[in-house]
């Protein structure tokens, strides 16, 4: 037992505590393995059961989905599709590699993908058109500075 230890202290005694992978590492493993033994135990863990009240009956209200908003199902869809979207991206660059047809290709896939993201996740085609303006309004800036910089900066004109 005590070869074990120092085996697995690296070092003896003070090995343990001058490494920060076992410092930082180790309580992470022990979190990890009593959370899987917790997922896989067969004790299920039930919460009090709620009363009811005006507050938890306004809640139930609250909780249903309003008007045009989608179900569990279509953020399913939707993660489905970039899951899709992303084997296309892994496919694209192990068939073209890094050349310049494959770089725009992985672009416009990543921008489908940011797309995707962006209006289901975060709810932007639910809201107003003002958020979404002023969402795109920023990228756009900020990609058209990121090209301005880009195309100055082999050019010398400072």
């Amino acid at each position: 037992m005590l070869v074990l230890a120092t085996l697995v202290l690296a070092g003896g005694p003070k090995g343990f505590f001058e490494n920060p992978a076992y410092i930082l590492g180790l309580p992470l493993l022990i979190l990890g393995a009593l959370g899987a033994l917790i997922a896989l135990s067969p004790l299920e863990i039930r919460w009090p059961e709620r009363r009811a009240t005006p507050a938890a009956e306004a809640e139930e209200e609250l909780l249903e989905l309003p008007e045009g908003h989608p179900g569990p199902a279509s953020y399913v869809r939707v993660a489905v599709g970039l899951g899709i979207v992303e084997a296309l991206e892994l496919v694209v660059y192990y068939a073209a590699g890094e050349g310049e047809a494959g770089l725009a290709l992985l672009l416009l896939l990543t921008v489908v993908q940011f797309a995707l993201v962006a209006l289901w996740f975060m709810h932007l085609r639910f809201d107003s058109r003002v958020f979404s303006t002023v969402f795109v309004g920023g990228l756009v800036l900020a990609g058209a500075l990121f090209v301005v910089v880009l195309a100055t900066l082999g050019a010398s004109l400072v």
